[in-house]
């Protein structure tokens, strides 16, 4: 039962922190019911380096000494009341003998006590508020810390082991609860009983702490996967107790033991259909269909192996790009592309590089519609592969055409251009040379907000220093390097260029970047969807925040927006298609600029349809209150590019769907829409 677990099967080959401490609990359980049975002083000091190796994995080993040493208190009062003075010294010299030995291995195997031993009390402070807030899919909800429900651990260790396991288990534990009630005076005493309640403890105290404690959980349990040892313990106290529950009738017996066997066959057959990906075990309690859209998958992004293997044999020969393009918004993680790297031979290494904008191949969880291959989990995709050699391709020629059609913002041995949304380097004829050596290039915002660092989008950059392979392209003669400008204002980029060998820049400079934000100044000859603390517009797929007379403290104004959606055609589709409201905070200084003495802020629109949209300000603390609020319904988006596709003349092409050139968008539009 232990060993045939799915997913503990296969966290075994890559969980470097949770398995080692299941394997360490069941050896410190082991331990602790030899300490009782030998009641030598030598089991009892063995039993105490085994909790402490166990409390240096992790800090939550701790909740064994008050298990332990109350045992050896009930042995010493039991000896108490008996007059039996060597049984209270035995006890004694037990108790002292488990915590010297726990002391002295915790301090040896800790190296950080040996610097400060207050630190132990800082690891279990952490310990029971971990900072870290991570999301995950919890029958189909996105949830994150502190907001997980209480049943999130016990759920997924219901639908997630071997169902074997859990109903021996409940054998077990009925079994415990017989050997008690046989002998409920005695069931304190050193016996089977008392160790079978202590394993109980080890079960159910856990779930109970973590519960009340509402502690930071996610991706499942595996942080509570040590919980799998005392469950198979009772597992064991459970077969037994099915074993003898006949003793004279064979075949009931019989029947019994092959019930549990065949429960245990099935998971080691669930073991082998799955490989390699038996971390993604459900059992049959979960409905498979649409199981990615309800469930946490691949949270250690395994299928990643599998993917680069593709990607390599889709190019067998040269380098290529790859990138995360998450266009699932229930995203739970990014895709850790850098996981599978140090597994690969170093031929197929070196021919794959990461690279923001534009990736030949990028990669996206669950499914999507022009996937060229995916990874598939009981039917269901868990891992996308997008073909995207041609379109990045496409993004070096235009770029190259909007570099020639330009003058130069700036000319070195790599002209520097400053285009619409984007920054283009362009060197022609290019050499072999002229590949190497290191470029930079800085973003400079409009408002640095100097306590709070810009994360930058996937496809930005801060400050950045890269090589041509990452973001360059050889089109004809020439060598293009096209790098996204991030989306927050900007009042310049700086660029520059480092030769090999060299600590200094050849040459560098500032050169202005063409905004999008100045799109005010077409949005407010209308008429304002909403008149609040702003003026608020609509342009395209923008909302469009106006105050006309901005002071000092409007540059550190926070907004709030939701977007609540139209249904979705297809039923089935709901929670994929975001159909509830989608809510998000965002901070003048990523989204705003100052011009003219107003105050502006630009916030892009989801492209499906809208039904309402609620925004507002939040007041300049931590109040949960807003400053001021406006709801609104929004213009006809999808008809506004109707109308404007239809008067732009012939389509680009005419097919089953018209597809025309809106702007820097393809629309694409079939007039007699049927469901199909």
């Amino acid at each position: 039962v232990f060993l045939l677990h799915p997913r503990i099967y296969a966290h075994s080959f890559f969980n470097t922190k949770d398995l080692p401490f299941l394997g360490m609990f069941m050896v410190s359980l082991y331990l602790i019911h030899r300490a009782f049975r030998r009641d030598s002083v030598w089991a009892f000091a063995l039993c105490g380096m085994g909790v402490a190796l166990l409390a240096n994995i992790r800090i939550i080993g701790l909740m064994l000494i008050p298990a332990v040493l109350g045992m050896l208190a009930l042995d010493g009062f039991r000896a108490a009341t008996g007059g039996e003075g060597r049984g209270i010294r035995r006890a004694l010299a037990n108790s002292g003998a488990f915590i010297a030995s726990f002391a002295a291995a915790l301090y040896a195997g800790w190296p950080l006590l040996w610097r400060d031993p207050s630190e132990l009390a800082e690891a279990v402070r952490v310990m029971s508020r971990h900072p870290t807030i991570h999301a995950g899919l919890f029958r189909g909800e996105l949830v994150a810390w502190p907001n997980i429900p209480w049943d999130y651990i016990p759920t997924w260790i219901l639908i997630t082991a071997p169902p074997a396991a859990p109903l021996l288990a409940a054998l077990g534990i009925a079994a415990v609860a017989r050997l008690c009630a046989a002998d409920w005076r005695g069931m304190f005493a050193n016996t089977t009983a008392r160790f079978g309640m202590l394993t109980v403890a080890c079960l159910v105290l856990p779930v109970a702490t973590v519960i009340a404690l509402n502690s930071n959980l996610y991706s499942g349990w595996r942080q509570m996967y040590f919980l799998w040892a005392p469950l198979c313990v009772l597992a064991a106290f459970g077969f037994r107790f099915a074993a003898a529950a006949f003793p004279t009738r064979r075949r009931l017996r019989a029947a019994a033991l092959a019930v549990a066997a065949l429960g245990i066959a099935l998971a080691a057959v669930q073991m082998v259909r799955l490989h390699p990906y038996q971390h993604e075990y459900f059992n049959f309690l979960v409905n498979k269909t649409g199981v990615s859209e309800r469930w946490t998958m691949d949270y250690f992004d395994l299928s990643l192996r599998a993917a680069f293997e593709r990607m390599l044999a889709l190019q067998p020969a040269g380098r290529f790009s790859v990138n995360s393009c998450e266009l699932n918004e229930r995203s739970y993680k990014g895709i850790n592309l850098r996981t599978n790297f140090t597994f690969m031979p170093p031929e197929d290494r070196s021919r794959i590089h990461i690279k923001a904008f534009p990736p030949d191949f990028c990669l996206a969880r669950g499914a999507v519609a022009d996937a060229a291959w995916t990874v598939d989990i009981y039917g269901e995709t868990m891992l996308s592969l997008m073909d995207r050699r041609d379109a990045a391709r496409a993004v070096y020629a235009d770029a190259y055409a909007a570099a020639k059609s330009a003058k130069p913002d700036f000319e070195a041995h790599f002209n520097v251009y400053a285009a619409d949304r984007m920054v283009i380097y362009l060197r022609e004829p290019c050499a072999d040379g002229d590949e190497l050596g290191t470029f930079t290039a800085s973003a400079r915002p409009v408002h640095p907000n100097p306590t709070r660092r810009l994360y930058m989008p996937a496809d930005g950059f801060a400050n950045k220093t890269f090589q041509f392979r990452d973001y360059g392209e050889r089109v004809g003669g020439a060598c293009v390097m096209a790098l996204k400008t991030p989306d927050y204002p900007l009042e310049s980029m700086r660029v520059g260029y480092r030769p090999p060998g060299s600590e200094r820049d050849l040459w560098s400079a500032d050169i202005p970047v063409n905004n999008h934000i100045a799109a005010h100044e077409t949005a407010m000859g209308a008429v304002p969807l909403a008149r609040s603390g702003y003026d608020i517009y609509a342009d395209g797929g923008r909302l469009i925040y106006v105050k006309r007379q901005c002071a000092g403290d409007d540059i550190r104004a926070r907004f709030f927006l939701f977007i609540y959606p139209e249904g979705p055609a297809d039923p089935s589709r709901t929670r994929a298609d975001s159909s509830e409201r989608r809510s998000s905070s965002f901070d003048f200084h990523r989204r705003g600029a100052e011009f003219d003495g107003k105050c502006v802020v630009v916030r892009d629109l989801p492209y499906y349809p809208i039904n309402r949209i609620e925004t507002g300000q939040w007041l300049p603390s931590e109040s949960p209150n807003a400053l001021w609020r406006a709801d609104f319904a929004p213009p006809g988006f999808y008809e506004r590019r109707l109308r404007l596709a239809e008067s732009s003349g012939e389509p680009a092409i005419r097919a089953d769907f018209e597809v025309h050139w809106e702007g820097d968008s393809l629309l694409y539009i079939r007039k007699d829409c049927a469901a199909s």
